[in-house]
């Protein structure tokens, strides 16, 4: 048998791609090298180059990040997990150690491999799922009263969230999407599609859903600039229902408690200028409204401090750890 044709079918036994064609698989295979490393080898070293992905056929690997405060962040893999690959496809460095913790085996692919990986709509669909199963080992959903007493969840954007807020559970009316998005068509699915697949260090956002499992009722997010990485867009949208409750001040802070931990210095934000809402929030952080077109206006402010945080502290704290652990899992 050849190589190429084994390791197509080492990959159609696995979970991550069961059900999938080998003749869909085998393009893939032939750009990916296997690996077998012992317990103790380190894989991927934080602060490294990433050249590479690992995909994880059989045992277990340890992911380990110490934060500039010294701060440990550790996390664990297994099999059918893939590693990497956000870092490889930003051309960045690694944000954790790997280090292998059962004896391993795999496969080891470069960008083409993961882009060929990734090419195929089914296996895509399977890649989208592993993400948000590896994610959400790292999420601890952050529960919050609103003043009026309204219990909700707040947490990071896990892969397919948008499929929750486009659900139809919770009504984002025409007015509130031509607010959000400044066009009356509202989002097209490619946007929905950027807009819910993150990478967390470039792009965070963070959700409200009312429940730990139930829809998305509101979310918010900074997009970091491609040319200074100390500045992003903010930008964020309520259900109608929602509206009026604070939420919106609540979401601010939290991208706030995200920002200081990405390393994001300044924030900026265009709107319509007839959206009150959103320009009463920023409001309260010295927001200065310029107008940039006809019936748009636009700021850029100093990220607030903490003191400025209108949440409980220990609230903020869990934010702050939520954030930092998932910007530093996806390296």
């Amino acid at each position: 048998m050849s190589a190429t044709r084994a390791t197509v079918d080492t990959l159609a036994a696995m979970d991550v791609f069961s059900g999938c064609a080998k003749d869909v698989l085998e393009p893939v295979a032939e750009l990916l090298r296997p690996v077998c490393a012992d317990t103790g080898q380190v894989l991927m070293s934080q602060g490294e180059q990433a050249v590479s992905f690992l995909l994880i056929e059989s045992g277990r690997a340890q992911v380990r990040h110490v934060g500039d405060d010294g701060s440990v962040v550790l996390g664990e893999l297994s099999a059918g997990a893939i590693v990497g690959e956000i870092a490889l496809l930003r051309a960045a460095r690694r944000t954790a150690t790997v280090t292998v913790t059962e004896q391993l085996t795999g496969f080891v692919g470069d960008r083409p491999a993961f882009e060929a990986l990734a090419g195929t709509d089914v296996v895509a669909e399977r890649l989208v799922r592993t993400a948000r199963q590896r994610l959400a080992a790292f999420v601890v959903p952050i529960p919050v009263r609103l003043a009026d007493g309204t219990e909700l969840t707040l947490r990071p954007v896990l892969p397919g969230d948008n499929e929750r807020i486009s659900s139809g559970k919770v009504e984002f009316s025409r007015e509130t999407l031509y607010r959000r998005f400044m066009s009356p068509s509202g989002p097209s699915v490619t946007l929905m599609n950027y807009l819910f697949e993150v990478d967390y260090v470039h792009h965070f956002v963070w959700v409200l859903t009312d429940g730990m499992d139930g829809p998305v009722v509101a979310d918010a997010r900074f997009v970091v600039d491609e040319q200074d990485s100390s500045l992003a867009e903010v930008a964020f949208i309520v259900g109608d229902q929602y509206q009026g409750r604070g939420i919106g001040n609540l979401l601010m802070d939290a991208l706030v408690v995200a920002a200081h931990v990405s390393g994001v210095r300044r924030f900026c934000a265009q709107v319509f200028a007839e959206n009150a809402p959103m320009r009463a929030i920023l409001d309260k952080f010295g927001a200065d409204w310029t107008r940039s077109e006809p019936g748009v206006v636009s700021t850029e402010f100093d990220v607030p401090t903490f003191d400025e945080l209108q949440i409980d502290r220990a609230v903020a704290g869990q934010m702050r750890d939520v954030a930092r652990q998932v910007i530093r899992a996806v390296g």
